[in-house]
């Protein structure tokens, strides 16, 4: 399942914004959940500017959105490497 374009954006900035939401009712008590949460967002955040300051071209997927919620910045690195050696899951 591919976002169409213009959609990945959009659909990336209500992931982000749900996880602040998260984030703001969470007590602020610094456990595991806490910094996995933080982890997640800054994952979105990042893959949003590396993509859209360097033009790499990773498209915003539902398999792509679940990497990087699940793993977050260590997901942006992986994708960020797969991306740079031309491995891509749509090879014809």
């Amino acid at each position: 399942m591919e976002a169409k374009a213009g959609h990945g954006a959009g659909l990336l900035l209500t992931m982000i914004l749900i996880g602040v939401i998260l984030l703001l009712i969470l007590p602020l008590t610094g456990g595991l959940l806490y910094a996995l949460l933080v982890n997640t967002i800054v994952g979105f955040i990042v893959i949003f500017m590396v993509n859209a300051i360097f033009g790499l071209g990773i498209k915003y997927d539902l398999l792509v959105l679940i990497f990087v919620a699940v793993f977050g910045l260590f997901a942006v690195l992986i994708l960020i490497l797969l991306n740079l050696m031309r491995v891509s899951k749509n090879k014809k």
